[in-house]
């Protein structure tokens, strides 16, 4: 028996490549510490992407909004 520590984020994949999973934006935000308006607001603003693959229901990949905050931000830390 193998002891596997994975994300619960990723799902099986396709050919043993992991895919990550999708995400409602409540979902998200809520995993993030941000209001869900502020999130829909940028999916508007065309900073994040969003998905909706079956239904109008929007999805969003945790991993692209955190690479869209980190890129939005401006300053230096100190």
């Amino acid at each position: 028996m193998t002891n596997q520590t994975s994300s619960p984020n990723i799902g099986k994949g396709i050919n043993g490549i992991p895919a990550e999973k999708f995400l409602t934006v409540a979902t998200a935000a809520a995993a993030l510490g941000v209001h869900t308006w502020a999130l829909r607001r940028a999916i508007k603003n065309g900073a994040i992407p969003a998905y909706t693959p079956f239904n109008s229901r929007i999805l969003v990949r945790l991993s692209e909004v955190v690479a869209a905050i980190d890129a939005s931000k401006t300053g230096s830390a100190r």
